[in-house]
């Protein structure tokens, strides 16, 4: 099911207070989770390539633990740090924009793009394309 709960929806859960003549929100490290899982239902998860991705979740799964690579993702997978699907790193973007990295493949640390971003840049919050 493809769903993105209404803006309205989230605000009515968070509390608003006044600071300084700003509105920030006030709400705890769970109800912020809450926030964030809501968002999540909104993504799509590749369903074959996640479970290929991440063997221990496609166990759970086969055990009946999780009904879905989704469910899983939305419940804790993203929290972990784990990728809903393969995303597509720009090479060239990449090494222009992260020259350390265009400096380990020189230097032969590191193996290409892809396998940098794949192993450390999405960790490092780095981004595998122009948004």
């Amino acid at each position: 099911m493809k769903y993105l709960v209404p803006f309205a929806t989230l605000r009515q859960t968070i509390r608003f207070v006044s600071e300084k003549g700003s509105l920030k929100a006030d709400l705890t490290y769970d109800e912020f989770l809450d926030v964030v899982r809501k968002l999540l239902v909104a993504l799509p998860v590749d369903e074959e390539w996640y479970r290929a991705t991440y063997p221990d979740v496609a166990e759970a799964i086969d055990a009946g633990v999780y009904t879905s690579a989704t469910s899983h993702f939305t419940e804790h997978g993203y929290l972990e740090g784990r990728r809903p699907f393969a995303f597509e790193v720009d090479t060239e973007w990449y090494l222009e924009t992260y020259p350390d990295v265009k400096e380990g493949i020189e230097t032969g640390e590191i193996l290409s793009a892809e396998d940098h971003y794949n192993r450390h840049g999405y960790e490092e919050g780095r981004m595998p394309a122009p948004a």
